[in-house]
């Protein structure tokens, strides 16, 4: 049994700089913001996936198969030898890249580098191609191999593992995505103590009444030109908005339901009402009952 490894240096490089680039933004947003925080941590695990994936390519050539196995073994391919026409050397076109992809030569699986082993086979007319740093050796061993087998019937064992990542990586994607519309969707509870009141939920924040400089209703809202940081759907606006004066202002809306209350911070301008007008006429009789004390 021979055994050719190649570290994937090209991958390690990209992709170690791509999740301390990321982790290093995760850091400077800060992580009290739950949707970037989900968004950047998904991102990261994306990336720690595809560096267990990409690390480093094993071929493995035995009296019976060819293996390829990259990284961990999340993506692994056995291919008997007897259905094997050739094998030999060749080179990538640059733009054909490095992972796993479907090329004008059929599939490539690379990690590093542009040479590659290019395997035909009896049965069919697909290729492949297997990045290595070593292809002459190995269409070397392959040729030797498969000159003294007979020719056999087709047959292909795959790694599942590779579809059982794409699942997982899909799942985990999609539940994110749901996780978020769903707590976006909630209507944030609002609750009032003696020094503070907080607003639960997406971008929640916690606001003392002394810092509350005026509180009012309105019957409608200002335009809001774009959102910097915050979720949107439908009429549902939380988080951080600009307003068509470019002036910065956290929303907790349902734009469709006034009234609408304003409150006037020492930092950001708050915009707040709920689905039920009466719920929100009682949240603006509580602020201003507070304020109105701690004057």
């Amino acid at each position: 049994m021979k055994k050719f490894t190649q570290p994937g240096t090209f991958s390690m490089i990209v992709l170690l700089a791509c999740i301390i680039f990321t982790i290093v933004l995760l850091f400077i947003i800060g992580f009290d913001e739950t949707i970037p925080f989900v968004i950047f941590s998904f991102v990261i695990l994306t990336f720690i996936m595809c560096l267990l994936i990409f690390y480093k390519m094993t071929i493995i050539i035995d009296d019976t198969y060819l293996t390829f196995i990259m990284g961990i073994g999340l993506v692994k391919k056995s291919y008997p030898l007897s259905d094997i026409e050739s094998c030999r050397p060749v080179r990538n076109n640059v733009m054909d890249g490095i992972g796993i992809r479907m090329t004008s030569s059929g599939w490539l699986y690379n990690v590093s580098g542009l040479s590659a082993v290019e395997i035909s086979f009896k049965n069919r007319k697909s290729k492949i191609r297997i990045g290595t740093d070593k292809p002459e050796e190995i269409a070397k061993e392959v040729g030797a191999k498969i000159t003294v087998l007979q020719a056999g019937s087709f047959y292909e064992k795959s790694g599942r593992q590779g579809s059982y990542l794409t699942v997982a990586v899909l799942t985990v994607f999609i539940g994110i995505l749901v996780f978020i519309f769903v707590s976006g969707s909630r209507e944030p509870a609002v609750t009032f103590s003696d020094s503070s009141m907080t607003i639960s939920g997406m971008y929640g924040l916690s606001v003392g009444y002394a810092d509350i400089i005026s509180a009012d209703t309105l019957q409608t809202l200002p335009g809001i030109k774009a959102r910097t940081n915050g979720f949107a759907a439908g009429s549902i606006l939380k988080g951080h908005f600009k307003l068509s004066g470019n002036s910065k202002v956290m929303l907790f809306l349902k734009e469709e339901n006034p009234p609408f209350i304003l409150i006037n911070t020492k930092t950001t301008p708050i915009y707040l009402n709920s689905a039920n007008p009466v719920r929100t006429r009682e949240y603006f009789k509580n602020i201003k009952e507070r304020i109105s004390r701690d004057r």
